[in-house]
């Protein structure tokens, strides 16, 4: 009888522990993102795990929220500041590649340390500060780095936002912010708000206009000129805002090369040209090579670059703010092409060049 009542405890033991340790892988349903391809979050009552482009790093909500944090991109930073979390960085890579004018305030002041750059991190710096959490992006030249952090028990989030094709995708990033730094509703707000007055310049531009312009984007590196493929998010920006990206016929999610022969004999009648990089005028343009003149859109003046937000150090807030406020960029462009659609904005981020 006894025999008997302890193997009924037993299996009773069992059979509690079984469901306890189910509760608890139990993941609530993933609905957080509805553009962004390349991130998951995974949620149980105790784990918060997020999976992104192969790697997957847990959180014991017990941690939560992170009040120490290191980052290596200047993404990272605009998504942290646009929940007012500068104040937990203590530490970032490539300080003069970042345009955020209270980080460059704060690395002055010394309340945030200066850990490396893209081609190496300081790991005896890192290790003493003892960060809660490093934000990186998969940079393979790193990655001994990060497995010799990983190996001290510095946890490292792999952020690749770049790589989402959607605009609202990458916005869609801060939500990871908002998990880990306990502002979950706040970012969530802020997504709902860019995505909505993303939709609105979109309609205003897609109901009023035929798309009755045609636009070329970049320059030259070197002999070859690299150009986005239809379904990459340059050209996203550009069809939503109906400029007639004159090689959406390019599909795939990897930019193309081409000569400049085979440019210009596609697009020498575009009418804009948009995403000029490192010149400020229209002879600066030409001098880095003169063949661009033969372009309509260079001889009408029709040509833009996304420069005018930049620092005395270079840095182009572009890369930074444009990344969660592609509302903005959508405006830029639609005042671009449309300007008549809008007769009171001023643009934010592009610069005509004269």
């Amino acid at each position: 009888m006894i025999k008997q009542i302890l193997y009924l405890f037993i299996c009773i033991s069992l059979l509690n522990s079984c469901k306890k340790e189910n509760n608890e892988k139990k993941v609530i349903q993933n609905d957080v993102f509805h553009f962004a391809k390349n991130i998951s979050i995974n949620e149980s009552e105790k784990i918060i795990s997020i999976s992104t482009n192969g790697n997957e790093l847990s959180f014991n909500k017990k941690d939560l929220p992170i009040r120490n944090v290191m980052v290596e991109t200047s993404s990272a930073v605009t998504y942290l500041d646009k929940l007012g979390l500068l104040k937990f960085i203590k530490g970032v890579t490539d300080a003069n590649f970042i345009y955020n004018p209270k980080i460059q305030q704060a690395i002055n002041n010394k309340s945030i340390l200066e850990i490396g750059n893209s081609n190496e991190l300081n790991i005896e710096l890192i290790l003493k500060n003892k960060p809660q959490l490093i934000i990186a992006n998969s940079n393979p030249v790193l990655a001994k780095y990060h497995q010799q952090l990983e190996q001290n028990g510095i946890k490292i989030l792999y952020l690749d936002e770049y790589k989402e094709q959607n605009p609202i995708g990458q916005v869609e990033y801060l939500k990871v912010f908002g998990k880990l730094f306990n502002q979950n509703e706040r970012a969530n707000i802020i997504v709902d708000l860019i995505t909505e007055r993303y939709d609105s310049i979109k309609n205003i531009i897609q109901i009023n206009r035929k798309g009755n312009v045609s636009t070329l984007v970049n320059t030259m590196y070197g002999d070859v000129w690299y150009l986005p493929s239809k379904d990459l998010l340059q050209a996203k920006l550009i069809n939503d805002a109906k400029g007639n990206y004159i090689f959406n016929d390019y599909q795939g999610t990897n930019s193309f090369s081409l000569t400049f022969e085979e440019v210009y004999k596609k697009a020498k009648n575009a009418v804009y040209w948009i995403n000029v990089s490192n010149v400020n005028s229209l002879s600066e343009m030409k001098a880095t090579n003169t063949n661009y003149t033969w372009f309509d859109a260079y001889q009408k003046g029709n040509v833009y670059a996304y420069n005018k937000r930049i620092n005395a150090k270079g840095s182009n807030d572009y890369f930074e703010q444009g990344i969660i406020r592609p509302d903005i960029v959508l405006n830029d462009l639609g005042k671009i092409f449309y300007p008549e659609l809008f007769p009171n904005y001023t643009l934010y981020f592009y610069q005509q060049l004269k």
